[in-house]
């Protein structure tokens, strides 16, 4: 028993060292972005869906709905564009495009304001869905708050938003990074 307990313990040690010997070459490499073979650009490590909110969670009620998203320093490619959508139930919530917005850090230590390329919502085949494009793309170890404004509140309920970001480029490839999930009561 004894021999197995030191060999053991020389198994882990050897182990720690050759982990601590890795670990400590891999920081040191570059951060670069992910390549793929199409042409298409990917996060090395995607942003991070950190919270959902709403500005009111009342039925029928015009509201703003709050996704927070946290974008690592070792991304490896700036965020351009966010698809938020309506994840399937029994009312679908119409966004109105034109009154939402973005910003540095959360909704309520909210920075300075990031400019928009384009917002695209609404559209008759994709109800509930909505993509906001940043111009410029927000640099890696930012956290930004898109404010996607609903023209009303659907019924009471638990809803599901999917959040899908998009490194900067043409050919970018979506990661999808879960769903925000918002609670209305009812009346």
């Amino acid at each position: 028993m004894t021999k197995q307990i030191s060999a053991r313990n020389i198994l882990t040690k050897r182990n720690l060292a050759i982990g601590a010997i890795l670990s400590g070459s891999l920081i040191s490499l570059p951060v670069m972005a992910v390549h793929l073979g199409n042409g298409q650009t990917a996060f090395n490590y995607p942003p991070r869906l950190v919270k959902a909110t709403t500005s009111y969670k009342s039925p029928h009620t015009p509201a703003t709905y709050y996704f927070t998203l946290a974008i690592p320093q070792n991304a490896g490619e700036p965020l351009g564009a966010v698809t938020i959508s309506q994840r399937q139930n029994s009312d679908t919530v119409l966004f109105d495009p034109r009154r939402s917005r973005a910003s540095l850090g959360d909704r309520f230590a909210r920075g300075s304001e990031i400019p928009l390329a384009s917002i695209g919502g609404e559209q008759p085949n994709k109800p509930g869905e909505a993509t906001i494009a940043f111009d410029p793309p927000v640099p890696p170890g930012n956290t930004v708050t898109v404010a996607l404004r609903a023209k009303s509140n659907p019924n009471g309920g638990i809803y599901l938003f999917g959040v899908t970001a998009f490194p900067a480029g043409e050919k970018s490839s979506g990661q999808f990074l879960g769903y925000g999930r918002l609670h209305f009561g009812s009346r």
